[in-house]
């Protein structure tokens, strides 16, 4: 009796520990299962949001532009430095003839030291013995062939279209000739005075000089 007792409480025993250790394996199982979901699921999060730049995207910001250069490059060109100035400087008014009522003359600036290069317009006065100026200085026309810089080598000369009204078409409305003219090149503010007047004569009131060019038109 006791014998039977023991042996169905130790066969009780063994299934009890039997379906625990079922159960055991049954939750390590599941955990084993869902640990690469937990893996998987999370490496995408390394790469979530805007990706960095890369190094030579960083740098590239700090990169000079490839409009800029520098003054070294300039100066090897062989480019001149600076505009002409007036100590190296002649000027002279040369008569052109006339054409649709209007009278043309050639202002010419020319070089007389070393290697420079004028631009734009230069201003141009009328002076008589005394030195005083004779009505209004000259206005800005288009007249000519406007470029860029022109280089002057010692002897070089540019050259302006210089316009005023015939005699004719003002009814004799003009100014007395001028014993000298006097020009300011561009950039400069001191003046060169010349009596190469090509015996010019404002009428009407109106003078027009167009930007200096590297040879008169015609």
């Amino acid at each position: 009796m006791t014998n039977a007792r023991t042996r169905t409480g130790m066969l009780a025993a063994v299934a009890l520990a039997g379906a625990l250790g079922l159960a055991g394996c049954g939750v390590g199982g599941d955990d084993e299962a869902a640990a690469p979901a937990a893996k998987t699921s999370a490496a995408p999060t390394q790469h979530t949001g805007d990706p960095q730049p890369s190094a030579s995207e960083d740098r590239a910001g700090d990169s000079p532009g490839s409009g800029d250069t520098s003054p070294a490059t300039e100066a090897d060109s062989g480019a001149p430095r600076s505009d002409c100035t007036a100590p190296g400087l002649e000027v002279r008014l040369v008569a052109k003839g006339s054409e649709m009522n209007s009278r043309y003359y050639d202002l010419q600036v020319t070089n007389t030291g070393g290697r420079c290069a004028v631009r734009g317009y230069a201003g141009l006065s009328l002076l008589d013995d005394g030195g005083k100026q004779i009505g209004k200085p000259a206005t800005r026309s288009k007249d000519g062939d406007a470029v860029g810089g022109i280089v002057l080598d010692k002897g070089d000369s540019a050259h302006a279209v210089v316009k005023t009204p015939g005699k004719g078409v003002t009814g004799g409305d003009c100014a007395a000739e001028p014993a000298k003219i006097k020009v300011y090149a561009p950039g400069n503010t001191k003046a060169v005075t010349s009596p190469d007047t090509a015996s010019i004569r404002v009428c009407g009131g109106t003078l027009t000089i167009g930007p200096l060019g590297a040879s008169f038109p015609g």
